[in-house]
């Protein structure tokens, strides 16, 4: 039986462990914390829904992730309270959202992934008054973490370590050696990066793409008119039905500031976010939080430059860089440092990309059909920056396809 380490234990890293697991692979998975998903995969619930812009290469990978991760959470067994199918809309609310979501609507006709609504349809579905137009999606809707982490790393093959740490990757022959912060060592064949953030402090994945943005979200009491809210309504921002008693919303997105502590400017942002969103809600949320300090929640997200996430083998850079390959060499020619995989960088949409990142992992890992295009599948390759910087654009195209 092939041995896995995988490093990181938010969304990422918990859906490549059960990935790989069910495929007959014996994993440890790594969580530096206590429990899982501490960090940006850690809010007290989920939103699962895609954001689309047309027909292009981003908006595929996000509907194929959104409908992934539906499906895959429909195959658990979670009670309404934990996952709940409770639709979302997404609001016209300027002249800019209102062209993006009709141009969307035009561009798919399956009715059960999404459809155009009026307003007043819209203030039907979601229970309260809403101002504009909307794009609706049926089968959107929320998972709280808590209980989706358990249920994906429960598995005879999985192990899960907490308070551990990868401090450090080495290879000998053949085997990877992992140490922890006690410099314990774990030996596998195979090691998946997923830990965000924190990808980069390995000498191996230093060369990846990456980006920290803050996001918060505000925790609102709900109040008797508030608990009428039947969806998910967006603006730019969110807003969940109630879920033990609170509305989630947010979340503000910052590239200068991160700081971990709770920002009232922050909150200010997301009550304008509520407002565009639903006035009526607006003045009666605001005036119950007048009563107390809002709370929230503040946290670290990872991105890339492109927006889609860092999925794949990693190359060996040094490698790569002393002797550059030609750009149409063949890519089986370049300096893989085979099996050694990263799966991260998910943004502020982990729970809908990174279930169908961490299965296309796996089938990349065991040599199967791929469960989305080949095409589609190198725009997420993680070396994809630093071949462009070397001027071999084809190159950064690609994916290795074989382990």
């Amino acid at each position: 039986m092939k041995r896995a380490v995988v490093i990181g234990g938010g969304i990422a890293g918990c859906s490549t462990a059960h990935a790989l697991a069910k495929r007959g692979i014996q994993v440890t998975l790594f969580e530096r914390h206590a429990t899982l998903g501490n960090e940006a995969s850690g809010n007290p619930c989920a939103m699962l829904y895609p954001r689309l812009s047309g027909n292009n290469d981003l908006s595929e990978f996000a509907l194929a992730g959104y409908l992934y991760s539906l499906s895959l959470f429909k195959s658990l067994h979670f009670e309404t309270t934990e996952f709940n199918n409770c639709g979302m809309l997404q609001l016209g609310f300027n002249a800019r959202e209102m062209a993006r979501i009709q141009k969307v609507a035009a561009s798919y006709t399956d009715t059960n992934i999404l459809r155009y609504t009026s307003q007043q349809e819209a203030c039907q579905l979601a229970g309260m008054k809403i101002q504009y137009d909307a794009l609706y999606f049926p089968n959107a809707g929320w998972i709280k973490p808590t209980s989706l982490y358990p249920q994906i790393t429960q598995h005879k093959n999985i192990s899960v370590k907490t308070l551990t740490s990868a401090n450090k990757i080495l290879k000998i022959n053949d085997i990877f050696h992992i140490y922890d912060s006690e410099n314990r060592c774990i030996e596998a064949e195979i090691v998946v990066i997923a830990n965000a953030n924190h990808a980069k402090d390995f000498q191996q994945s230093v060369h990846i793409a990456t980006q920290a943005v803050r996001g918060q979200i505000s925790l609102l009491d709900a109040t008797p008119l508030s608990q009428n809210l039947n969806t998910i309504v967006c603006s730019d921002g969110y807003l969940s039905p109630v879920v033990d008693g609170q509305h989630s919303l947010g979340a503000t997105y910052s590239i200068e500031n991160t700081a971990l502590t709770i920002n009232a400017e922050d909150h200010l942002t997301n009550f304008h976010t509520l407002h565009l969103i639903s006035e009526q809600l607006h003045q009666d949320l605001l005036q119950k939080e007048s009563e107390h300090t809002t709370v929230g929640r503040v946290a670290l997200r990872c991105t890339t430059p492109d927006y889609f996430p860092l999925l794949g083998q990693l190359l060996d850079v040094e490698a790569l860089q002393s002797t550059p390959p030609r750009p149409n060499a063949d890519t089986g020619t370049l300096p893989w440092q085979a099996g050694l995989y990263i799966n991260a960088a998910h943004g502020s949409k982990g729970f809908t990309s990174a279930p169908l990142c961490a299965e296309l992992l796996a089938a990349l890992i065991c040599n199967e059909p791929l469960p989305i295009s080949e095409t589609l599948a190198a725009q997420l390759n993680p070396n994809r920056f630093i071949l462009r910087e070397m001027g071999l654009k084809r190159l950064a195209k690609t994916i290795a396809i074989s382990s």
